[in-house]
């Protein structure tokens, strides 16, 4: 299986789009366009929502997140001050041990109203800078990220409804997290315009990403239906990419 990650340059462009952007995948841009991702925590600190983005900057999938605990993620010196932020005071109950943080998120944490600050209260709102693990190849392991959002009221998940947890609500931290260290304008541009194909040992096709469909116009079928994949290649092109295949072929990485 061969994957393959593409990024179109300046200048004439062998393939020619039918359409550039299909209706269903309008939604896609808005999230795109950040310099970064958005993350829901939950007040217990657990992911309750990734953004697909988070892959670009961390390396993680969405579903490698989602559901688990946020302080697997973060940095075991900054896990403290991340758990503060949490808080609606900034003064959560302590904890014994860093086992403890991850432990926690399988306890759901209520409130009552009448503890909390209206909703739309500044005492809410959270700008703080903290260090997440980071899997791609050019950060030290751990990417600092300045996180801008405020806590907001939000539905339990998971909870018994008697009639006094009816009565009290949870918090959840909705955030756009994004890289303290700016980026330059050509990782923008290879951000926003890199995508993913995967092909047989013989380069024929059987997928690509949603970004590469938007990117390129075809649909997975229409791509993986037209037989070898050197036919989307410029004749130009074409004995550096074979030379690139047979190497990738044979190389440890297959």
């Amino acid at each position: 299986l061969l994957v393959l990650l593409s990024v179109p340059v300046s200048g004439p462009n062998y393939f020619t789009c039918g359409s550039s952007v299909h209706p269903h995948h309008g939604s896609v841009f808005p999230v795109q366009a950040l310099n970064g991702f958005v993350l829901v925590v939950t007040s217990e600190g657990m992911v309750f929502y990734a953004s697909p983005t988070i892959k670009d900057y961390l390396g993680f999938q969405q579903s490698d997140v989602v559901h688990q605990s946020v302080f697997e993620l973060i940095h075991t010196d900054d896990r403290a001050m991340f758990r503060e932020q949490l808080h609606f005071a900034l003064n959560p109950p302590p904890v014994a041990s860093d086992a403890d943080f991850s432990q926690s998120c399988g306890t759901v944490m209520m409130y009552n109203p009448e503890q909390l600050p209206p909703d739309n209260s500044s005492f809410l709102e959270r700008s703080f800078v903290c260090r997440f693990r980071c899997l791609l190849d050019n950060s030290s392991g751990f990417l600092a990220l300045k996180f801008h959002g405020r806590l907001k009221y939000f539905q339990a998940q998971n909870v018994s409804r008697d009639s006094e947890t009816c009565k009290k609500i949870q918090l959840a931290l909705f955030a756009i997290a994004m890289p303290v260290q700016p980026p330059s304008i050509m990782e923008i541009r290879a951000k926003m315009l890199l995508f993913q194909t995967r092909h047989k040992l013989d380069f024929t096709p059987t997928g690509v990403d949603s970004r590469g469909k938007i990117i390129l116009g075809y649909s997975e079928t229409e791509l993986c239906m037209k037989g070898s994949g050197y036919q989307f290649i410029h004749a130009a092109d074409m004995m550096y990419c074979a030379d690139n295949h047979i190497r990738s072929m044979f190389s440890s990485h297959m």
